[in-house]
C-alpha cells in the first residue's frame, strides 16, 4: 500500500500525480500569473522578502533609533510644562521643544536618503527575480537575486535617490505645517497639497522606473520619459495598484501595538515580495498592451497562454459541440434510442449458413449508413450553429461601426454644449496621445536577444 504523504512533504515537494505540462496549463491572464506566483512560489516569495530586508535594515534601524532619541529627549526636558530651563532662563520652553523636534525630524529624513539608496540595491535583486517568476522561469532565488543586483545596482541607486528626496520633501512639508505657524494658513495648505501630489507622482513613476530597468535596456532620459508618460496616462490604474500593494502596511499601522508586532513579523516574510509582485504583474500588463508590440524581439504575454484567433474559433466550435441544446442531449438521446429503434444485428445460429453471413453483412452496411447519416446530421447542426455565431459577431461589429458613425453625425449642439464636448474630446485626445507617445523601447540585450538566438 502506498504511503500517505504528510503536509510537510506536500508543501516542499508539491502534489503527486499531476497531469503532464502543456502550454495551455500556463496562466491565461496577469491576474492568474499573480495567483500562480503568490500561492505556488511561497518559498521564493519568503526568500525575496528576507534578502531585500537585509538591505532595508539600516533605514529601519535608523528610524527606530531616532524615534527612541526623540522620546528620551522629551522625557528628560519638560518642554510641555513651559518652565524655565537652564541659565539664562528659557521662557518659552514649549516653543523650544517644537523647534528641537522639528530639527530632529529634519535630520532623520535627511540622513534617511542615503539609507534608502542602500535599500534600493536590494530591490534591484528583488525586481529581477520577480520578473523571471512572472515569466514562468525556473530560478534559484539566491543566485538570481545577487545577479540582478550586479546588473542593475547603479540604476537603482539613482532611482531610490529620487525616491528618498521625494519622501524628504513630503515629510518636511508635513513637519513645517505644524511648526511654521507664522506662515499664512492658505500657503501651508497649498504646500501640503503640492507635497502630496509630488509624492504620489513619485510612487507612480517609481513603479515603472524599477520594472523597466530590469526588463529593457534603456538610457536615463528614455527611462524617465517612459515612466512619466505611464504615470500620467494611467494615473487612476497606478494609484489603485499602488494602494493595493501598500494595503497591508496601512492596515497594520492602524492595529494596536501588541497585535501589530505579530503582523509586522508576517510582513517581514512576505510583505516586501508582495509589493514587488503587484508592481511587476501590473507593469507587465501595461508593457504587453502599449510597448511590446513596438519593440523588436519583445515577447508579448510572456509566461502566459493566450489563445490566438484560430484557437478561439476552434474553442467556440468545441463549445457548440458540447452544448446540450445542440449536440450533447440531442445526440446522446438519438444514440440511446437507436439501441431499440435503429438497425440491429441478427444473432448467428450455431449452425449458420452462407445466407446468414450475407444477411449479417447487409445489416452491418445498413447500420453504418445509419450512423454516417446521423453524424452528417449532427455536423450540419454544428456548422449551422457556427455560421450563426459568426453572423452574430459580424452583426455586433456592424452595430459598433454604425454607432460610431451616428456619433459623428450627431445634431448640432448649442454653443455651451459644443464647448463642453470639445473640452471632453481634447481631454481624451491628450490621454490617447500620452499613450501613443510612449517611447519606443530599444530591444533588451539581457532578455530578448537570447530568445531570438534560440529561435534561430
Amino acid at each position: 500500500m502506498a504511503q500517505k504523504k504528510g503536509l510537510i512533504y506536500r508543501l516542499t515537494m508539491g502534489k503527486d500525480n499531476l497531469p503532464d505540462f502543456t502550454p495551455n496549463r500556463l496562466p491565461g491572464s496577469r491576474w492568474a500569473v499573480f495567483k500562480d506566483v503568490f500561492f505556488n512560489r511561497f518559498g521564493a516569495m519568503a526568500k525575496i522578502s528576507l534578502l531585500t530586508f537585509l538591505f532595508t535594515l539600516p533605514a529601519v534601524a535608523w528610524l527606530v533609533i531616532m524615534n527612541i532619541v526623540l522620546q528620551v529627549d522629551a522625557q528628560l526636558i519638560p518642554y510641555s510644562s513651559n518652565i524655565g530651563i537652564g541659565y539664562p532662563v528659557v521662557v518659552d520652553a514649549a516653543l523650544m521643544g517644537q523647534y528641537r523636534t522639528f530639527m530632529y525630524n529634519v535630520q532623520t529624513y535627511a540622513i534617511l536618503i542615503p539609507l534608502i539608496m542602500i535599500a534600493g540595491i536590494g530591490f534591484a535583486g528583488a525586481f529581477h527575480v520577480m520578473k523571471l517568476l512572472g515569466w514562468g522561469e525556473g530560478v534559484s532565488v539566491g543566485g538570481t537575486f545577487f545577479q540582478g543586483i550586479k546588473k542593475n545596482w547603479a540604476s537603482f541607486l539613482w532611482i531610490f535617490l529620487y525616491a528618498g528626496i521625494s519622501l524628504f520633501v513630503f515629510m518636511f512639508c508635513i513637519m513645517a505645517y505644524g511648526y511654521l505657524t507664522e506662515i499664512n494658513a492658505v500657503v501651508r495648505v497649498i504646500m501640503i497639497a503640492l507635497a502630496v501630489v509630488q509624492l504620489v507622482l513619485m510612487l507612480c513613476m517609481l513603479l515603472y522606473l524599477c520594472t523597466q530597468t530590469v526588463t529593457y535596456k534603456l538610457g536615463f532620459m528614455g527611462l524617465v520619459k517612459n515612466s512619466l508618460l505611464f504615470a500620467v496616462a494611467l494615473f487612476p490604474q497606478n494609484v489603485f495598484f499602488i494602494a493595493l500593494s501598500l494595503l497591508p502596511v496601512i492596515i497594520i499601522m492602524f492595529l494596536p501595538l501588541q497585535i501589530g508586532i505579530f503582523f509586522w513579523m508576517i510582513f517581514l516574510f512576505l510583505g516586501i515580495a508582495y509589493i514587488v509582485l503587484v508592481w511587476t504583474v501590473f507593469s507587465q500588463w501595461v508593457y504587453d498592451k502599449f510597448v511590446n508590440d513596438k519593440v523588436k524581439g519583445a515577447v508579448k504575454n510572456r509566461g502566459m497562454y493566450v489563445k490566438n484567433a484560430e484557437e478561439e474559433r476552434a474553442a467556440e466550435i468545441e463549445r457548440i459541440k458540447t452544448r446540450n441544446t445542440v449536440y450533447g442531449a440531442a445526440y446522446v438521446s438519438r444514440r440511446l434510442s437507436s439501441i431499440d429503434d435503429g438497425k440491429t444485428f441478427t444473432p448467428l445460429r450455431t449452425n449458420f449458413s452462407r445466407n446468414d453471413l450475407k444477411k449479417l453483412s447487409e445489416e452491418k452496411a445498413e447500420m453504418e449508413e445509419e450512423i454516417n447519416n446521423e453524424i452528417a446530421e449532427v455536423n450540419a447542426q454544428i456548422e449551422e450553429e457556427r455560421i450563426k455565431w459568426e453572423e452574430e459577431q459580424a452583426a455586433a461589429k456592424k452595430r459598433r461601426k454604425k454607432n460610431k458613425n451616428n456619433n459623428q453625425n450627431a445634431p448640432v449642439l448649442s454653443a455651451e454644449a459644443q464647448e463642453k464636448a470639445q473640452k471632453k474630446k481634447n481631454k481624451k485626445a491628450v490621454k490617447s496621445a500620452s499613450e501613443d507617445e510612449i517611447a519606443l523601447l530599444p530591444v533588451s540585450e539581457e532578455e530578448y536577444v537570447e530568445d531570438e538566438e534560440e529561435k534561430k
